[in-house]
């Protein structure tokens, strides 16, 4: 019999500045009166000026405020205050245009300080020399004189600045092992370094001028190709604004390919994520005047909603705009609205083309119409969807939209919203983790980089400057990540995705892009089970056969300490090339180019100090985490044989990468680090096994998503221990009775997909127990010629809400036989709970009989819940005996029993 009949349009519920300056008459002006005039700026308005950009010391800043009544001069002045421990400066950085670095040139600022030592820095940009670290205009830090009048305020005044710039390019030219040119030379900022030392310093400041102001901006739109005095140069006409286009599946600017690697905003200083090696920062609303000129003056792109309501012409305000975002998790609801606003969007632009960007959940084809960049993305972490069926869905997502479209793609940096909640219920003493483990984070880019991804969204729900252990890690594999990217950027913007190549482990794979002239090759290691806590991921001889590679291409393993040329031996199919050491990831590049070589050995060199240093940190505080957790994890897993043994080795390693890091030996510290994170990953996959083990899955537990949240597994497993099984709160789960169903509240949900026949119904063949189960099938119109991939799950079916309790935990069962594979989906049958979400959803794929799944969940708060049976693709699922139970505390007969 047909179960309630149909629900044709149901939505999935699965996802699957410039500030305008005033225009003055500046060209009848003689060129020497601009040099006379100055920049003020009396802080007397409400909003603070000055913006923290990083240091080196363990620091934050709070207290920020325009203050009355303390001012030097008027009414009011900036205050800071300081709080932190180790290193030298905590810089804060303040707008002043673009000034001409010239003899007349001078900063000054009053500050007052309870603390001695500060001093103001000028940042001086030099546009005629590209800084091959950043690929961006080479800054120089210029230092002025330092606060030593404690309790008063005091002028510090930086003059000469010429001069003091031509020191700093000597210093620079022997960093950079090249010219510096020194023409054009702009002040981009004028820093303070407000750090006091250890503990808290309280700032206030007050009056900041540039005297013998000369905009560069000005200058360049009042004299037209007037050389400006010394430069020995011309000055543009007009500021050049960034060309955009799309060169087949290649995003452009000036002819030059970009591969985006985009963070989310959460309110960081751009300063702060540039220097982490973000290009690009996507905001979740339309940016303001002031992130506008930050962007324009760092160069870092935005991704932005659009103005609204949409202005008649887009104005040079938003150059730095690389893409507009149409909006996130779109449903086919949203399509009409928008392709209009889409239209106006292309309206207001005129003849200026931006791209569009949107990330549907479904009807990826028509969204595919109207823009040109399709953000998809999902969050496998912690979750039942293994890493290897992650990457198939990364393969065949892009398919179901336009072949011209191009594809970006997020990768998760967080626990989820829910799983965080369920761990705050279990254990809200314990701080839930902030963070994911940074080898997950580089699994995830590193198969996005493998699915052909042009860009890259990093995902992330709070800033990036706050201060904690977590957050820390996060940010610092976040900037190892982009040094490692960086050089090989010219493969993920212009190359193509030619094949998908298997190691001579079954875990290790690699993809081959190529170039013009050249291949890289990407090689990474996913096991099972990877998505909730990797396990060794590293081996000695791990060999790859690369296809197409030409006979005089020699190979070079590429890391963020050096260039290695490999020796590959020629084999049917290809090149073989050897890691003797592999650890999780690695790269080579097949090239003839010396040139080429040249400048990937001299970018490697170059981010080697600072990439040792974090590769180092990260092992450093992985070693410690694993210390602190190992502890808390129950008796019985950690007395693991083995656990000691791995622990001291990842000591040993750690004492021999310090040892590396004193004698500047950057790539014995990334080969030591590596092998640390090694030992302790075979540590943290054993504690987690053992864990696990006697689950019906890893998502039954919500405790038991990874090695991190084991302590509250424990405390979880404890309290079932030492509960009791209440009554059944679910009617109907039987699937015995249709009438029994309708009126209880059971419904039945299809999603209308073209060539495809859905039912739901009772029959004998489906049950487990009784007379009769619930039977799900998804078959094609037309069985010769079935769809390749399924977009969103076509049938479902939702429990009737049941009654729960906050802090109750509660107990959901119940059987599943699928006698094929699903196909067309990665997902299976999914059994999702409404208090938890697709997070910690069960997928189940082909079974062998009867398989029991068993999902343990807190309740955050009082209300209802459901339970929802999906059914993804192409097959069958049978299911029966479905419970909802709560677990109540035992009586103390009952727990003496079970201890």
């Amino acid at each position: 019999m047909l179960l309630f009949g149909h629900m044709a349009s149901e939505r999935c519920f699965l996802p699957a500045v410039f500030a305008l300056a005033s225009v003055f008459a500046l060209v009848s002006l003689p060129l020497h009166a601009l040099g006379q005039s100055a920049w003020h700026e009396p802080f007397e308005g409400p909003e603070t000026s000055w913006r923290d950009s990083g240091g080196n010391a363990q620091y934050g800043i709070s207290g920020h405020i325009r203050q009355q009544g303390q001012a030097r001069s008027g009414d009011g002045c900036e205050r800071l205050k300081v709080t932190g421990t180790a290193g030298t400066y905590v810089h804060v950085s303040h707008d002043v245009g673009r000034p001409w670095v010239i003899e007349e040139l001078s900063p000054s600022v009053w500050v007052k300080s309870d603390r001695a030592g500060l001093q103001l820095v000028s940042r001086v940009a030099l546009p005629r020399t590209e800084d091959p670290r950043t690929g961006r205009p080479v800054t120089a830090l210029v230092y002025g004189p330092s606060y030593t009048d404690v309790g008063r305020w005091q002028r510090l005044t930086m003059t000469d600045l010429p001069r003091l710039l031509a020191r700093q390019i000597r210093i620079l030219r022997a960093e950079l092992r090249s010219n510096v040119d020194s023409r054009e030379a702009y002040l981009d900022a004028v820093l303070l370094n407000v750090y006091g030392g250890p503990g808290t310093t309280n700032v206030w400041i007050d009056d900041l001028e540039v005297a013998g102001y000369v905009a560069s901006s000005a200058v360049a739109r009042a004299q037209g190709n007037m050389s400006h005095p010394g430069a020995g140069s011309t000055v543009p006409a007009e500021t050049d604004r960034p060309r955009l286009q799309l060169a087949g599946s290649i995003l452009q600017v000036d002819g030059q390919p970009l591969f985006a690697r985009a963070i989310q905003y959460r309110g960081e200083p751009l300063e702060f994520l540039r220097q982490l090696g973000f290009n690009t920062v996507w905001l979740d609303r339309s940016a303001s005047a002031e992130l506008l000129s930050e962007a324009a003056r760092l160069g870092m792109w935005l991704v932005c909603p659009p103005p609204s309501p949409a202005p008649a012409e887009i104005g040079p305000e938003y150059d730095r705009v690389l893409a507009w975002d149409l909006g996130r998790q779109l449903a086919a609801e949203q399509l009409d609205q928008t392709r209009a606003w889409a239209k106006q969007i292309r309206l207001a632009e005129g003849r200026r083309w931006r791209p569009l960007i949107c990330q549907p959940e479904s009807q990826l084809m028509s969204y595919s119409r109207h823009v040109d960049l399709m953000l998809i993305g999902r969050r496998p972490l912690g979750t039942s969807l293994e890493l290897a069926d992650y990457a198939t869905w990364l393969r065949r997502r892009p398919l179901l939209a336009r072949s011209s479209t191009l594809i970006w793609n997020t990768i998760q940096t967080q626990p989820s919203a829910a799983l965080r909640e369920q761990l705050t219920t279990i254990e809200p003493e314990f701080a839930a983790p902030l963070t994911v483990p940074s080898e997950q984070i580089r699994l995830l880019t590193y198969l996005s980089l493998s699915s052909g991804c042009r860009g890259l969204l990093f995902e992330s729900q709070t800033p990036l400057t706050a201060d904690d252990p977590d957050t820390r890690q996060r940010a610092m594999t976040l900037e190892l990540l982009n040094l490692e990217l960086r050089p090989i950027e010219p493969w993920l913007a212009g190359g193509t995705l030619v094949t998908q190549v298997k190691g001579n482990r079954p875990e290790v794979t690699g993809a081959v892009l190529r170039s013009q002239r050249s291949r890289l090759l990407l090689a990474f290691w996913t096991d099972q089970g990877a998505q909730y806590t990797p396990g060794q991921a590293a081996g000695n001889r791990i060999s790859l056969v690369v296809p197409g590679v030409p006979v005089d291409q020699r190979a070079y393993g590429l890391s963020p300490g050096a260039l290695q040329p490999l020796w590959p031996k020629r084999v049917t199919g290809g090149s073989r090339v050897m890691f003797d050491e592999f650890g999780l990831t690695g790269q080579v590049v097949f090239s003839q180019d010396p040139l080429a070589i040249s400048h990937l050995t001299a970018r490697a060199a170059q981010i080697a100090p600072r990439a040792a240093q974090l590769q180092r940190d990260l092992a450093a505080a992985k070693l410690h985490r694993v210390q602190q957790i190992a502890g808390q994890c129950g008796p019985r897993v950690s007395q693991i044989s083995q656990a000691p043994g791995w622990m001291d080795a990842a000591r040993k390693s750690m004492q021999h990468c310090d040892g590396q890091l004193a004698a500047h030996q950057y790539r014995g510290v990334y080969l030591y680090a590596q092998r640390t994170m090694r030992s302790l990953r075979l540590l943290e996959r054993a504690f987690w096994e053992a864990s696990v083990e006697g689950l019906s899955s890893p998502v039954s537990s919500p405790a038991s998503q990874g090695f991190d949240t084991l302590p509250w597994h424990a405390r979880l497993m404890d309290r079932i221990a030492r509960s009791q099984f209440g009554a059944a709160l679910l009617p109907g789960g039987d699937f015995e009775d249709l009438h029994v169903m309708q009126s209880t509240g059971w419904n039945h949900f299809r999603h209308e997909v073209a060539g495809l026949q859905t039912t739901a119904d009772l029959v004998p063949e489906a049950a487990y127990s009784g007379r009769t189960g619930l039977r799900l099938t998804v078959s094609p119109a037309d069985p010769e010629n079935p769809p390749a991939m399924v977009e969103t799950p076509p049938v479902w079916i939702t429990s009737p809400p049941v009654a729960v309790e906050a802090g109750q935990l509660v107990c959901i069962h119940g059987w599943v036989q699928i006698p094929g594979a699903i196909l067309g989906s990665v997902d299976g049958l999914m059994v999702v709970d409404s208090l938890t979400g697709e997070a910690l959803a069960e997928r189940i794929g082909k079974t062998e009989g009867w398989k029991q799944f068993v999902l343990y969940r807190a309740v955050p708060r009082s209300g209802q819940m459901t339970v929802t049976l999906a059914l993804t693709g192409l097959g069958e699922a049978r299911i029966d005996d479905v419970t909802i139970q709560p677990l109540n505390h035992a009586t103390a007969d009952r727990i003496t029993r079970l201890q």
